[in-house]
């Protein structure tokens, strides 16, 4: 086994502590009870892990960033901020060499090895107070390899996933908000603003972006211009903040992990009725009713789809309106997606309009695989 890497267990003079948190909110509103539950999370016995779930656009990375940023404190041995993109293809051994960077080990002495890549970094940070956060988990394995091992350090993973099969690990779930937190106008039309963007953190965001922008557009009037669902997507979208490049990473690592997942999304997309949604796909994918469910559970996971009584689902808002777009495209093939999910982060999904997003397998992915 090669020699353990020239930095100390602890900081040693003129060693730089990581602090890479990102910016926390100022405009950050509500979510006060679940922003308690990660702190309470992470102070608790060990392990001091927790798991940030919730639909696309739910405001996990905010809430997330927030909590970190108030029991940063906490942590005077620093705190690591690793975005995954929502790529699948990211591998364990790739997370724990970024982490160990951070950590002051030099590119050329992080092992090969993914097993020595994980006892280095336990070795590393056993009773040191350092926070890792990771965003855009889209597999357990992908942050397993962080989880304290005891006492000192603590984790905080986010994704769309519930990464259920990480026993012993606090989980905070976010639900669509019922309320327009920030808004001041007639109640009415703010209650419609929040419908239409069905309770979504993000799609509020960008709604009180584009009324602070135009000072003389009423909440009326702007609910009027999302009343048409065929345009609400192209309205949601300010700069960097896209409600359906947000859903676009999470349908790509869906899709990414499994071919079968997104053919229903595919269906739902052309017949939005999701009434005798398992023997119909079944019967037009030509696979049994047990693969539609397994399918159909894993998009439930990812909240792309939502249980309906004891057999049947329904389309999220918005989620609907974009697998409407999806289904105006031709299919692409799985190696193309996975090619694309596995290279582009979140901020090149941000980049692309909806056409360009949706018919990208048309021909950059392709002549990049050529």
């Amino acid at each position: 086994m090669p020699a353990m890497p020239a930095v100390q267990a602890r900081p040693a003079l003129g060693w730089a502590v990581p602090q890479e948190l990102p910016a926390s909110l100022v405009t950050f509103a509500a979510r006060g009870g679940e922003t308690a539950d990660v702190v309470a999370a992470l102070r608790g016995p060990a392990p001091a892990a927790v798991i940030v779930t919730g639909p696309a656009g739910s405001g996990k990375s905010t809430l997330a960033v927030r909590a970190a940023h108030q029991i940063a404190s906490d942590f005077p041995d620093g705190q690591v901020f690793v975005d995954l993109g929502h790529r699948t293809a990211v591998t364990p051994g790739e997370v724990l060499a970024r982490v160990l960077r951070a950590l002051g080990v030099a590119r050329t002495d992080v092992p090969e090895d993914g097993d020595e890549r994980a006892g280095w970094f336990r070795s590393l940070v056993a009773g040191r107070r350092l926070l890792v956060v990771v965003d855009g988990v889209t597999r357990a394995a992908q942050v397993r390899p962080l989880i304290p091992a005891g006492p000192g350090p603590a984790l905080i993973s986010i994704g769309s996933r519930n990464l259920r099969n990480l026993d012993g690990i606090r989980r905070v779930a976010l639900r669509a908000l019922g309320a327009a937190p920030g808004l001041t106008a007639d109640e009415a039309a703010t209650a419609e603003l929040v419908r239409l963007c069905a309770g979504s953190v993000l799609a509020l965001r960008i709604a009180g972006a584009r009324l602070a922008g135009w000072p003389a557009m009423s909440v009326a009037a702007l609910v009027a211009e999302l009343g048409d669902d065929r345009h609400r997507l192209d309205l949601l979208d300010d700069g960097d903040l896209s409600v359906r490049a947000s859903l676009a990473s999470t349908v790509a690592a869906v899709r990414g992990e499994d071919e079968m997942t997104g053919q229903p999304l595919e269906l739902l997309g052309v017949h939005p009725d999701a009434s005798g949604l398992v023997d119909r796909a079944a019967a037009q994918l030509g696979v049994s009713n047990q693969r539609i469910r397994r399918a159909l559970d894993s998009l439930v996971d990812a909240h792309l789809l939502l249980p309906d009584g004891p057999a049947g689902y329904q389309l999220p808002a918005l989620v609907r309106e974009y697998v409407t777009e999806l289904a105006a495209v031709p299919s692409a093939p799985m190696a193309v997606l996975r090619a694309i999910e596995s290279t582009r982060s979140r901020s090149a999904w941000r980049d692309l309009g909806w056409q360009e997003l949706v018919s990208l397998v048309a021909v950059a992915p392709v002549n990049a695989l050529l």
